[in-house]
């Protein structure tokens, strides 16, 4: 069998580094099976590997996930969408209200629902050593959401949307999401890094010394040059590092993506919470005694067990679907209306 690659790594002159430091396992794989292509990852690729190691080896994860009846909400943008849609046949009308503000919609559900459920969202300082842990409840209601790029997974905020109506954060979604896909991932998370290096180093944070070193040899020794389209984008319609960062919860539109019905999302410390929502889909239902075609929506939600114990969260359920079941009450929300 061939041989998966040369291993040589002119770094610092040191020559066969990648063979005397790699993982047993991954010697025995690349000396006994054939490999098509290696592709080193790029520094958002690391960073996520990074990012999500710490959390599945340091938080206890746990899940939930709850089919959502939407049927009121389609009927309502549907009703919202009719006038003017006479060429439009019933699929037509329904896409057209699905696209209008659908996704937006559940952020600023979801921002509302944090509201009445604050331990949900803010971030989790445990420190078992230093002063046992404490959790902050942000005043500030912070989504990020997922754009998928041609990098990667890109998560812009959406600040304080419960207090902002629906076409405002419409726009202020579609903006950020047109920024993401011009913006070099690489490049702006090296900027975040060098954020957080600074930070790491102010406070004397030797936990931060594995990150500090993934970003020191990435800025030492690139493995990827920058994106050659992207170099002349204007940098105000490209995403910054403060767009980026300060997020207390994330919701990942799993749905919007591919077709999945659902998925078990994982925690981005020091958030404690992260919800994924599925595509809509027909289901069949039980509805007075008769199974009839309803529109569902899979919601998971995953919550770090260090922070509280689940029932102290099963509420927020109560409020989105009672968003659900009223949609005008996100709809045609205004600055001054209740949350």
């Amino acid at each position: 069998m061939g041989r998966g690659g040369s291993g040589i790594v002119p770094v610092l002159g040191l020559g066969r580094v990648s063979i005397m430091f790699q993982d047993y396992k991954i010697a025995y794989l690349r000396k006994h099976v054939r490999v098509r292509e290696a592709t080193p990852l790029s520094f958002l690729r690391q960073s996520v590997a990074y990012v999500l190691s710490e959390s599945a080896r340091r938080i206890p994860h746990a899940a939930v996930i709850i089919h959502f009846d939407v049927t009121p909400l389609v009927e309502y943008g549907k009703s919202k969408n009719e006038e003017g849609s006479d060429s439009l046949d019933p699929k037509g009308i329904l896409r057209r209200a699905l696209n209008r503000n659908f996704s937006a919609f559940f952020i600023k559900t979801f921002a509302h629902a944090l509201h009445h459920v604050p331990q949900m969202n803010g971030f989790l300082d445990y420190s078992p050593l230093r002063n046992g842990g404490t959790l902050y409840q942000a005043a500030d209601i912070n989504l990020s959401f997922t754009v998928h790029t041609k990098f990667g997974v890109i998560k812009p905020i959406v600040r304080n949307p419960h207090q902002k109506d629906l076409d405002t954060v419409a726009q202020e979604m579609r903006t950020l999401a047109r920024k993401a896909r011009r913006t070099d991932a690489n490049e702006l998370y090296m900027r975040t890094a060098r954020t957080y290096v600074g930070i790491g180093l102010r406070e004397l944070d030797f936990r931060a010394l594995p990150a500090m070193w993934i970003w020191l040899r990435s800025a030492l020794f690139s493995r990827a040059a920058s994106e050659p389209s992207l170099r002349n984008v204007p940098e105000d319609e490209k995403l910054q590092v403060s767009d980026i960062l300060g997020a207390t919860c994330t919701i990942a539109n799993i749905g919007m993506m591919f077709p999945g019905h659902q998925t078990v999302t994982v925690i981005i410390p020091p958030e404690v919470a992260m919800f994924g929502i599925g595509n809509l889909h027909l289901a069949p239902a039980v509805v007075d005694g008769k199974i009839v075609p309803r529109y569902v929506v899979t919601m998971s939600g995953t919550i770090d067990h260090r922070a509280y114990d689940g029932g102290e969260v099963f509420p927020i359920q109560e409020h989105i679907q009672r968003y659900i079941d009223n949609p005008a009450l996100i709809y045609d929300w205004k600055p001054g209306d209740p949350v």
